[in-house]
């Protein structure tokens, strides 16, 4: 196993080689922390965790899975990146779990990159943020199936 080929892959989203060469998902783990909000307001609640030390993945919107403290294991899709649309850049993890409305704030989520979808981009307007992210969210589902 070359550790160079895993972070190459991981770098430029070949989520597939990771997970080969790593025999399981790359995964960040992390705690919810507070942030803008701006997620909840658009339909989109997420859980905001900080990159930390982690090699940064290809930015971009990936189909994940999340696993909480108490073992349940959640499937979504998640933003990794500097969040383009909004201002200031900050770099965050953002997963939107499917159907799961608790409070994680302060908890422990280990979150698995299951497949990259995309790039990050930057929209015009939040209706064109949400038709993307409508479409991404149903992508990570039949992925996730």
């Amino acid at each position: 196993m070359s550790s160079t080929r895993i972070r190459d892959a991981l770098r430029t989203g070949d989520m597939a080689t990771a997970i080969r060469l790593l025999t399981r998902p790359f995964a960040i783990e992390g705690d919810v922390q507070h942030g803008d909000k701006l997620g909840r307001t658009i339909g989109y609640p997420t859980a905001n965790i900080d990159m930390g030390n982690y090699l940064r993945p290809a930015y971009g919107i990936y189909a994940v899975t999340g696993r909480l403290e108490d073992g349940r294991v959640l499937k979504g899709a998640a933003n990794l990146g500097i969040r383009p649309s909004f201002d200031p850049p900050k770099e965050l993890l953002e997963p939107y779990f499917f159907d799961f409305s608790e409070d994680l704030y302060g908890r422990r989520v280990e979150v698995s990159l299951i497949e990259y979808l995309r790039p990050e981009a930057k929209f015009d307007n939040l209706e064109a943020l949400t038709t993307q992210m409508d479409a991404d969210c149903a992508r990570a589902t039949e992925i996730l199936a």
